[in-house]
């Protein structure tokens, strides 16, 4: 129905149905561009930055292999060993007080406390006792009608029914019972 009447619609508003679509379909198509220049431009200054990582690590061991040569020529091999060990101890222990630093300035803002949780597990729990008992009563209540009904119905068919439907509603009710008494 609704491609039946969308010629009407379109010439009704005088075409802009087509044009919102195709303004819709270029803006879509600029931000697809826009997305994936970005993307790549992302890609590539990963790249230079994991480049420029790799050779950080290369000056850091040629910087360490010249530390042990200098001292080594002078105070011998051990020495050389322990001058490029410290030094690489010194920068490992700064790096850790920094990451120490970070880690307890950071954690100065919990996002959630303790009290907070349980508060909020206290609410939920008397949301889902509320939800419960109201559950229960509507079942309580949907139970007793029924009930009703076919108490009602029973009666009719007792007052007012055939001898067999009152023979048949006699039997159906002792092979109800007796099923009941077996499982109990």
């Amino acid at each position: 129905m609704l491609k039946a009447l969308r010629p009407l619609i379109n010439i009704a508003l005088h075409g802009q149905p087509e044009r919102l679509m195709l303004l819709a379909r270029a803006y879509k198509n600029e931000a697809i561009g826009q997305a994936k220049a970005q993307a790549a431009g992302a890609a590539v200054t990963a790249a230079v930055g994991l480049l420029g990582l790799v050779f950080t690590v290369i000056a850091v061991v040629i910087g360490f292999a010249a530390l042990y040569y200098a001292v080594a020529q002078r105070h011998g091999p051990l020495a050389g060993f322990a001058a490029s060990g410290g030094a690489a101890l010194l920068i490992a222990i700064l790096m850790f007080v920094i990451v120490a630093i970070r880690a307890r300035s950071s954690s100065k803002s919990p996002g959630v406390t303790l009290a907070e949780i349980k508060a909020e597990a206290k609410d939920s729990l008397r949301r889902s006792e509320r939800a419960t008992g109201d559950l229960g009563r509507e079942v309580q209540r949907q139970a007793e009608l029924l009930g009703r009904r076919s108490a009602d119905a029973a009666e009719d068919i007792m007052r007012n029914g055939s001898r067999e439907t009152v023979f048949g509603v006699i039997a159906a009710a002792a092979l109800i019972g007796v099923l009941i008494g077996r499982r109990g």
